[in-house]
């Protein structure tokens, strides 16, 4: 048995690695992140090797749509030290200028229609039909709020785009207009102009079914309540989705076939932004209300420059030329 003296001892050495943990932890620099949905497990192993390189910082993350992201700033007032979204441009339209000065824009990825084995028609479905098993009564297929993610709104012009490429204006008909109330088309001299409502009690239900960002989406396939869902190409191949790879045309990884903008609403119609829709370019950029700028600066660095470049291409993100939009700082050009 323990002597009372190696006891006490013990119980010494236990309380003093207990309290330098929780001093440690009590002293680490909080860094806030809000952080596109399609990021998600990108992020985690980003946040877990990042803070086994740099102790002192504790990585807190917000997953949501891009465009709830970028509102969580300019219509809530919350405030976060670096802001990573699925389209650059909503950082222009809601945070330029009062909330950040410039936009880093970064990575690319691509639209695909997910499915898995269980899905009606999935011995069926190739890169030649997939609008028309769309639009069998009897498939279920969902993708993002275009209010809330930027992957519904890329879904939503993708649709129509496609009704446009295939001659076939049932297809629009059938996917979006028989199950979204007030949906309308606007067509002028500088382009296509959806504008979608704001209300989810818009939405008609049947077969079309809506989340706040495309993530979410993942566990209805897997549970079989969808067949087909629009998810970003990183998202398919992480969870491990069988997918269809739509025409360069109309995947937005390329210019898109015809001029195509979104107009969403943020909570009222006084407050709509109009999205033009265009290759997918993933943007980030340190809002002026943060709470740790230098800090956050070392992040960017790493993510972009660093370790986190490499992880971004293991799940799936092409990186391209970065693109320096505004007054960029210095230290973080290359």
């Amino acid at each position: 048995m323990l002597s009372l003296r190696k006891l006490i001892l013990i119980v010494l050495i236990v309380f003093l690695i207990i309290s330098t943990y929780l001093i440690l932890v009590r002293n680490k620099v909080k860094l806030k992140v809000f952080h596109a949905g399609s990021l998600l497990l990108a992020m985690e192993e980003i946040e877990e090797t990042y803070e086994i390189n740099n102790p002192s910082i504790d990585l807190v993350r917000e997953t949501s749509g891009s465009v709830e992201a970028v509102r969580k700033i300019s219509e809530l007032h919350k405030t976060c030290d670096l802001v990573v979204v699925a389209d650059y441009r909503v950082i222009e339209e809601y945070l330029m200028p009062n909330y950040t000065d410039w936009v880093i824009v970064f990575c690319s990825n691509e639209v695909v229609l997910c499915y898995t084995d269980n899905s009606k028609y999935s011995d069926e479905i190739n890169e030649d039909n997939w609008y028309r098993i769309l639009m069998k009564p009897d498939v279920k297929y969902g993708f993002s709020n275009p209010n809330m993610d930027p992957c519904g709104y890329r879904a939503l012009s993708i649709l129509y785009m496609a009704s446009l490429y295939y001659g076939m204006p049932e297809l629009w008909n059938l996917t979006v207009c028989k199950h979204i109330l007030n949906v309308e088309v606007v067509i002028n001299g500088s382009g296509h102009y959806i504008f979608f409502p704001f209300k989810m009690n818009y939405i008609s239900g049947g077969n079309l079914v809506l989340r706040d960002k495309s993530v979410d989406l993942v566990q209805l396939l897997e549970a079989g309540v969808l067949d087909y869902a629009f998810e970003y190409r990183n998202v398919a191949v992480e969870h491990g989705l069988k997918f269809i790879e739509l025409p360069e045309v109309l995947n937005l990884a390329h210019n898109p076939y015809v001029n195509v903008f979104v107009v969403v609403f943020s909570g009222d119609v006084e407050r709509m932004k109009t999205i033009k829709i265009d290759r997918i370019r993933y943007g980030l950029t340190i809002p002026k209300t943060c709470q740790n700028c230098g800090e956050a600066v070392k992040l960017v660095k790493w993510i972009l420059y660093g370790e986190g470049k490499m992880i971004l291409e293991k799940h799936g993100f092409v990186i391209i030329p970065y693109e320096y939009k505004g007054s960029v700082p210095l230290e973080l050009k290359r």
